[in-house]
């Protein structure tokens, strides 16, 4: 393999001319991302990324941050379906070929490649790599297991480990420490290896937190192999770090946060194979540093880039760091060096948006009516945020409401979500990006506490919210909108029957209308949907899915809502929206109601999002007076239909 090309990154131009108000075009949004899987050389000197995650280019990207202006291209044997860097300047590359995936080697000591022939599989994943033993490599089949890779020789060898299990980690030498184990109740189980077999170290049954992945999980063993690092709620509310003898299973408390799980998937883990800062989520990211020795880098991060910092990788010597910054846009990726304390700006993942302001955002605690706290983002249109981060005046407002309810942590840094954030800031309108009870990653207890609520306690929490806004000056009283996708559909449906004084109109994608009849469904007929949200064969329950099904409640709904979903949904079937816009209509309320025939729960395609927004700007500029793009590029996606709404939809087209 050889370097095919060297680009000159210019300074930063726009794809879509800038407009003169500012207004960030939708198509733009929904383009997928420039940079995806970005990593760091081992020497800490080259920061490497892909530009296509939809795995179809054979092409790996990268800068020398010696020379961070100019971009190199390399190019592989097949479409290129993920990396590894190795030591001694290696590159392992997951490539896929007629034969299937493969493994390919590239130098960049002698700038040339090879594929590692004779082994192909359905799908590959590199496990671990080692300074020790620079040309090994473990790696994952499907049908072949764990296998011991030496990348110049292109010898495998088979390890004999179970093939239940979910994850193993080793030692430098590849000997195996710590695994995680799928469990007969439906939880995970934490285990060390022993000279006879494997202990176990945590035994975790199910709970909704496995539907984001779960918080108790490995997170990494030391190089000499003599500690593990492992998240555990086990005995706890709230999953904590712990620091676990591989000799003697002895458990070392080592961080956890008051108010939020310790997460096993935001870790900073230095070369030796020590776990040195853990992340919980407060709206806002709360790191908690158990090496001291990186106490001072962490806090000289805190003071240049804010709360919101990830770590992404470390070079060997551990004087280099991949960081990355959150803020609810594009993520900014940093090299920092550690002796110089020089941070290098190199990229954000987005460069689509380069030149538009982007909304402020900033996290609250906001106290509930019965004394529970909740974290909030609040998101600020450019330019209309105060010192405080609020907004100086009231402003219109769309409160929004995520999916699951599990589905906590998810929301409050990823794209999917906060390129909508960003639509509707530019369009003047302050986003609640909020958390309520009965979601994960802020406790066990606090997950429990939205059993058999969805419409007691659980929206209370919402109303709350908008109380808190209303109260610190942040939305217009009068112009408060609700918008939410899954559970986030019921609960906008459910919160405009029974607070229809509190908001303007609702934006309902997917959710669910009918208590009583979806928990019928084969997929909610089951022991979790009974004990978390009402079981159908109770008396008392089915009264209490009644009470909090919106469709029985469509003679209190006084606003305006519009309603989305797509017809290949597996978890909410369409019905459960044709029968409440149905209602609706019949009961003279105004709904707007259209469907996409070939989209899923949760919409995939770009073109869905853009004429999913190109009729809602128009929706909310109408009801809450806020600014709206022209239909411009959403007239080309007809892929909907319109069953409710129709005069409203050809006005606007």
């Amino acid at each position: 393999m050889r370097l095919i090309s060297f680009l000159l990154l210019l300074l930063p131009t726009l794809s879509i001319a800038q407009r003169p108000d500012n207004l960030i075009p939708r198509e733009l949004l929904f383009r997928e991302k420039d940079k995806v899987s970005v990593s760091l050389s081992t020497d800490g000197q080259l920061v490497l990324y892909l530009k296509d995650g939809s795995g179809a280019d054979s092409s790996i990207y990268y800068l020398d941050v010696a020379h961070p202006l100019v971009e190199r291209q390399l190019k592989f044997h097949g479409a290129v379906q993920g990396f590894t860097p190795l030591h001694k300047e290696g590159l392992l590359v997951v490539i896929r070929t007629e034969k299937g995936q493969q493994l390919e080697y590239y130098s960049f000591a002698t700038r040339a490649s090879r594929v590692l022939e004779g082994h192909a599989f359905e799908r590959i994943s590199v496990e671990k790599t080692s300074a020790r033993f620079p040309n090994k490599v473990m790696v994952r089949t499907p049908d072949a297991g764990w296998q011991l890779v030496d990348v110049l020789s292109n010898r495998w060898r088979r390890q004999s480990l179970p093939a239940d299990f979910s994850r193993v980690f080793f030692d430098e030498a590849f000997g195996p420490v710590a695994a995680d184990q799928s469990n007969s109740l439906g939880g995970n189980t934490l285990l060390r290896k022993n000279a006879g077999g494997w202990d176990t170290l945590f035994i975790h049954p199910f709970h909704p937190e496995y539907f984001v992945g779960g918080f108790s999980r490995i997170v990494s063993v030391s190089n000499d192999g003599a500690t593990i690092y492992a998240t555990s709620n086990q005995d706890s509310d709230k999953a904590a770090l712990y620091a676990i003898d591989a000799a003697s299973g002895e458990k070392q408390l080592l961080a956890e946060d008051p108010d939020a799980d310790i997460l096993p998937y935001a870790a900073s883990v230095n070369a030796a194979g020590k776990v040195t800062s853990v992340v919980a989520l407060w709206a806002d990211t709360r790191r908690h540093v158990v090496d001291a020795t990186c106490q001072a880098d962490f806090d000289f991060l805190r003071q240049n880039l804010g709360d919101n910092v990830g770590f992404v990788a470390a070079s060997d010597d551990d004087n280099y760091w991949l960081v990355r910054r959150f803020n609810g846009g594009p993520l900014d990726y940093y090299h920092f060096d550690r002796r110089q304390k020089k941070l290098l700006h190199l990229f954000n993942d987005y460069s689509h948006l380069d030149g538009f302001d982007l909304a402020t955002r900033k996290a609250y605690t906001v106290e509930t009516r019965d004394g529970k706290n909740l974290p909030v983002h609040v998101y600020v249109p450019p330019g209309m945020a105060g010192d405080d981060g609020l907004p100086k005046v009231p402003l219109p407002t769309v409160i929004y409401i995520h999916g699951g309810p599990w589905a906590g942590v998810t929301h409050w840094n990823s794209w999917f979500h906060n390129r909508n954030f960003q639509l509707l800031a530019n369009r003047h309108y302050v986003v609640i990006n909020m958390e309520f009870r009965g979601t994960t990653g802020l406790g066990k207890a606090f997950c429990d506490a939205g059993n058999k609520e969805w419409g007691g306690a659980m929206h209370h929490d919402i109303i709350d919210v908008v109380d808190w806004a209303v109260g610190k000056g942040i939305a217009h009283k009068d112009r408060i909108g609700m918008w939410g996708w899954s559970y986030g559909g019921y609960a906008t449906n459910y919160a405009l029957a029974k607070a229809p004084e509190k908001f303007a109109c609702g934006l309902s994608m997917y959710g669910i209308a009918d208590l009583e009849s979806f928990c019928r469904l084969p997929f909610a007929d089951n022991d979790f949907w009974r004990e978390r949200v009402g079981d159908v064969n109770n008396d008392a329950d089915l009264q209490l899915l009644r009470d909090h099904s919106p469709i029985n409640h469509i003679a209190s709904i006084e606003d305006p809502i519009l309603l989305t979903t797509g017809s290949l949904d597996e978890r909410v079937p369409q019905q459960q929206y044709d029968d409440f816009a149905k209602a609706l209509h019949e009961a003279g309320k105004e709904v707007i109601y259209f469907y996409y025939p070939k989209e899923v729960h949760d919409y995939r395609q770009p073109e869905s999002w853009i004429s999913f927004w190109g009729v809602a700007e128009h929706f909310l500029h109408l009801h809450l007076r806020g600014r709206k793009e022209g239909i411009g590029e959403a007239l080309r996606y007809d892929n909907f239909k319109v069953v409710f709404g129709e005069d409203f939809i050809k006005g606007i087209w």
